[in-house]
């Protein structure tokens, strides 16, 4: 049944991701059609074709490198290095620049049209959001958080970082997360509003240390090591680093069986509401508790299908406390803490999602070409990393609600980045064709040969430099991105 499963997912994140392409491409053949261009091939993915039909004069077809996708129009310019010579020995009629512009065009309108169809659909269905991603309350500080958040108190709101204001936690859109990320400083100012305080407050805390550089000699040597340590993500500052979180309320994701948990009566999903009469705002609290406690009897209150249940629970020590490790060595109470525990299905306007994704596309860009961020074109991912990507949505209890909100990122994200003025891309066909119209003649055939054919090598260049680290992170699972939740684990004993 799991290899099922699998296979299922794999087919979903295909069909899905294919109809992006084609949806896309689709707008440049519909506007060829009616501006009276000849369509020689629409194809799917790259390079020669593992299949193709034709049907009236235009050859249909699906490509072996699996990604993108393009109509061959022999009266725009030139593109024979990824679409293949031109199949036509009558001649064309010439074109106007601003049939040229309409053709290029429709490509991304239709990209950000199906984004808005897309965007529309999770407005129906909702989105689901953790109340821990949402909030920018203060759950948790540990004593070991970096210097300057001992001046911070749990229940804090924070209001803006580094400067930038903030209304979530997690998320590439005004977050704190990404504010974190985003930072270049040796301190990153917190402003947080404080029960009590009539004015906010701005705490300097200092910025997040990152793994060292020893992690890469731990690469295995020959060819393999070599590969496997020039494809790696350089570490991002993550605010989680810092020993400061949110409020979350701890759910039980799993319970060790026979162990002190199971034994008192806690269940898989309950909610962990108060220990010793203290309100719970995070699973570490509840760690912290633990450890100071020792194996002293608890009074937990749990929430449990809308009622509060006591709990009486005794902590103890694990089996193997003097084998391994010092993590061994303290009382445990056997859980394992679900994180997306506290999911809420919220409805988001189509607007609000358009919006949103035009200003994750921005934040992406200039922190990429920021001098002070640490974000750069190693983070970016193409065909391989949006699969994978799509495959751990898809894992998700509501995956394909996740699934239909990325794809209204993805084809933004596709619609903005085709249209950036590059040859090849669908904005280089804009300038050239605004270019032709200034000059009132057609740019030279060597011109156009030269910047289209060096824009082509540079293209698929940079798509295998990051395609490099997109299969490092899918099969060495090295990679880390803004907003992803996670299942925690606690140990057994």
């Amino acid at each position: 049944m799991q290899a099922l499963t699998v296979i299922g997912i794999i087919l979903e994140i295909i069909v899905l991701f294919n109809f992006v392409i084609v949806v896309h491409e689709l707008g440049h053949y519909w506007a060829a059609r009616w501006r009276g261009l000849k369509v020689e091939k629409f194809q799917i993915w790259f390079g020669k074709p593992i299949w193709s039909k034709t049907v009236n004069g235009v050859q249909w077809g699906l490509g072996w490198i699996p990604a993108g996708g393009f109509v061959a129009l022999p009266q725009m310019n030139p593109m024979e290095m990824l679409e293949g010579g031109s199949t036509s020995s009558e001649p064309l009629p010439k074109i106007s620049p601003m049939d040229k512009i309409i053709v290029a065009a429709a490509g991304p309108i239709f990209s950000f049209g199906l984004a808005f169809v897309f965007a529309v659909l999770v407005w129906g269905v909702k989105y689901p959001k953790s109340t821990s991603s949402m909030t920018t309350e203060i759950g948790y500080i540990s004593e070991k958080a970096v210097a300057g958040a001992d001046q911070l108190q749990v229940g804090d709101e924070v209001i803006e970082v580094d400067g930038k204001h903030v209304d979530s936690w997690r998320g590439m859109v005004d977050s704190v997360v990404w504010n974190v990320i985003s930072s270049g400083g040796d301190t990153i100012p917190f402003k947080v509003k404080r029960e009590g305080a009539a004015e906010p407050i701005v705490v300097q805390l200092a910025a997040p240390e990152k793994p060292g550089e020893a992690e890469d000699a731990k690469e295995s040597g020959g060819i393999t090591g070599a590969i496997g340590g020039f494809f790696k993500r350089p570490e991002l500052r993550m605010v989680d680093m810092m020993g400061v979180q949110p409020v979350s309320v701890p759910f039980v994701g799993d319970v060790t069986p026979k162990g002190p948990a199971a034994q008192a009566g806690i269940q898989k999903n309950d909610a962990i509401v108060e220990v010793e009469g203290t309100r719970i705002s995070s699973p570490m609290q509840i760690n912290d508790i633990i450890r100071a406690s020792g194996v002293t009897p608890l009074n937990i209150t749990v929430k449990r299908e809308g009622k509060m249940v006591p709990i009486t629970v005794t902590p103890s020590y694990p089996s193997n406390r003097d084998k391994v490790h010092e993590a061994n060595n303290r009382p445990m109470i056997g859980l394992a803490w679900d994180l997306t525990g506290d999911t809420e299905l919220v409805r988001t306007t189509p607007m609000e999602q358009i919006k949103d994704g035009l200003k994750t596309m921005a934040n992406t860009l200039g922190a990429v070409f920021s001098p002070k961020s640490d974000i750069s074109a190693k983070h970016l991912s193409g065909p391989v990393g949006i699969m994978n990507l799509y495959y751990r949505l898809f894992e998700d209890k509501d995956g394909w609600r996740r699934a239909l909100w990325f794809s209204v990122i993805l084809n933004i994200n596709l619609g903005i980045m085709n249209l950036l003025p590059l040859p090849v891309l669908d904005g280089g066909h804009i300038t050239m064709a605004i270019l032709e119209s200034i000059r009132k003649r057609p740019l030279s055939k060597r011109l156009l040969d030269i910047s289209y054919g060096g824009c082509a090598i540079l293209l698929m260049g940079f798509m295998l430099f990051i395609t490099g680290f997109d299969v490092k992170a899918l099969f060495w699972g090295e990679d880390s991105r803004p907003g992803m939740e996670q299942k925690v684990e606690a140990p057994e004993f």
